[in-house]
């Protein structure tokens, strides 16, 4: 008997982001803005308990690219996107915001050198933090992985 192609499929790989405990933060950007990304993805991890998402790091050679995304903003805790120059009319991160939105995520938008009226319109209602500022982001995102926090 033959399975149906959604059974044959090979299943999502969830080891290193769905630890028992961990705190998961999908971290969306431009491939052009990839050091800043890590930079911040470092800072993130020095909070105990968080583990960062970001594609070049975690999507193995052979998973498929949109699935793992999909899934990975799904299962995460909140999901922060750096809007650049690069970034904002980028549709694969535009794609990422609806998606985080979709799910009901968290939404941080990091910004670096983007005015209000140069942010995507889906990015609108939410508070951002300039990335020279992402210090107050890290002390509230302490708050909430200790359960203290909103």
């Amino acid at each position: 008997m033959g399975k149906k192609n959604s059974e044959r499929r090979r299943p999502l790989k969830k080891g290193r982001l769905t630890k028992v405990g961990k705190y998961v933060i999908f971290i969306s950007h431009s491939t052009n803005d990839r050091w800043i990304a890590k930079q911040i993805a470092k800072l993130l991890e020095q909070v105990g308990g968080v583990k960062t998402f970001l594609d070049e790091r975690d999507i193995e050679i052979g998973d498929s690219i949109p699935d793992t995304i999909r899934q990975r903003i799904k299962e995460c805790n909140e999901f922060l996107v750096l809007l650049t120059k690069n970034s904002i009319n980028r549709p694969w991160v535009l794609i990422e915001i609806s998606a985080a939105w979709g799910h009901g995520k968290r939404i941080i938008a990091v910004i670096d050198k983007v005015t209000p009226e140069e942010m995507p319109e889906i990015m609108l209602p939410y508070k951002a933090v300039d990335l020279n500022g992402l210090d107050e982001y890290v002390g509230q995102l302490l708050d909430r992985v200790r359960g203290t926090g909103q």
